[in-house]
């Protein structure tokens, strides 16, 4: 890989006698972990793969010896693990930091992330947060706010709502949220080990247009959390202006605290640069995994109990200002006249197994089913809507007629290679 001139430069001029580690790191292969579903299992080896080693700072974070093909793991599709790289799994050890401080306000947690596409980061709040705890994920993009709700409909957390907003909708609404998750838009600079276009598209006008977008966006973030409430802002990149300078931002414009995490020095994570703050930086040549940059912060003043609203719900609240493209879990869906079961309510979390008459299938049943294939159904199956099960864990429904079985599975989720 070949690194701009002046990307180099800028490290040079930020890292000094540690440049050329940090360079030799961006020339080798980037790690490849996977997180597991904490609520459909606490096995990793149920995934199949072997030389498993614990993520240092995520309990449910493993990293693989090597990259398989994903795609081909129908767990995948069930939401029992998530591919994510393991430096963002640090969101799992941050939110169970912090949720129990804002759970002292005695109220049930509230929680927006404002960037989630394609939604690792929220699967790690997810992971971290008690059941009950309402969680907003939204995205302004359309085609991955898509790509969000496909892949949190299988992570299947029932208290989910999924928006496709922009950022100033959720300033619109107040002070609502317990804690904010940003992880903005940025310059991609850690994601050059694994992105060309990381690599192609860099340069400094870029990074001052992103350092300018992700101040609005945190400024949004901070009309939307609640006094007393947690900001946990990110970015995947190394230059000081998208990071620490907008900590400065979000100190001495808006009064907000950093807080120190405290983590355990075992875990390498590395310091802020020239800064006084407790920032958490992810470098490739100190720690196993991406770069990436996080801080947390407090919004200071009294703490606001939850809204009430003349008799709204929290999602009918929340609709109000913003597009929402999935409340909860569909249970059921129409098709003409009838009401069927749904492939969301089956990788819920909160799915009562046997309720549905249930069929086990193997590896390349499975494969087929996820591609929208019919399949057959071993004949002591009764007719009807039967739930498609892989090693114990639901991966949708069809619809058994006994000779065949029609594949209810969503057509755009289903997998391509063969």
């Amino acid at each position: 890989m070949t690194l701009p001139p002046n990307f180099i430069i800028q490290m040079q001029s930020l890292l000094g006698d540690d440049t050329d580690s940090f360079l030799s790191a961006m020339n080798e292969p980037p790690s490849v972990s996977i997180k597991i579903n904490r609520r459909k299992s606490n096995d990793p080896d149920i995934c199949g793969y072997e030389g498993l080693k614990q993520v240092k700072w995520c309990k449910n974070g493993y990293y693989l010896p090597e990259r398989p093909v994903f795609t081909l793991n129908p767990l995948l599709h069930a939401g029992v693990f998530y591919v994510q790289d393991a430096s963002s799994m640090i969101y799992e050890a941050v939110t169970a930091q912090i949720a129990p401080m804002a759970l002292d306000t005695g109220d049930p947690l509230r929680v927006l992330d404002l960037c989630a596409a394609p939604g690792g980061k929220t699967t790690s709040i997810i992971n971290a947060l008690p059941d009950g705890t309402t969680v907003v994920a939204n995205e302004f993009v359309g085609t991955r706010a898509t790509v969000l709700r496909e892949n949190l409909m299988k992570w299947g957390y029932p208290d989910i709502i999924v928006t496709n907003s922009p950022t100033d909708r959720f300033a619109a609404l107040g002070e609502l949220f317990d804690i904010v998750a940003v992880d903005a838009p940025c310059s991609g600079e850690g994601m050059m080990r694994k992105e060309e276009i990381a690599v192609s598209q860099w340069g400094e006008g870029l990074q001052k247009q992103c350092a300018s977008l992700q101040r609005e966006i945190l400024a949004n973030a901070f009309a939307a959390l609640k006094p007393g409430g947690f900001l946990i802002y990110s970015t995947c990149t190394f230059n000081r202006i998208e990071n620490e300078e907008n900590v400065n931002y979000l100190v001495e414009e808006f009064g907000m605290v950093p807080l120190n995490m405290d983590f355990p020095e075992e875990w390498q994570i590395g310091k802020g640069i020239d800064t006084p703050h407790p920032c958490l930086r992810f470098m490739p040549h100190i720690t196993r995994g991406e770069g990436l940059f996080l801080c947390v912060l407090r919004k200071e003043g009294d703490y606001i109990s939850a809204r009430r609203n003349r008799g709204k719900s929290f999602a009918q609240l929340v609709s109000d200002q913003t597009k929402i493209i999935a409340n909860g879990i569909p249970l059921t869906a129409a098709k003409g006249k009838d009401l069927i079961p749904t492939t969301e309510s089956v990788l819920s979390c909160g799915y009562p197994k046997g309720s549905l008459p249930e069929a086990e299938v193997d590896e390349q049943t499975a494969l087929s089913y996820l591609r929208h294939e019919a399949i057959h159904l071993d004949p002591e199956i009764p007719k009807g809507h039967v739930v498609v099960i892989y090693k114990g864990y639901p991966l949708g429904i069809v619809k058994n007629l006994g000779n065949r079985a029609n594949n209810l599975y969503p057509a755009q989720w289903r997998i391509r290679m063969k």
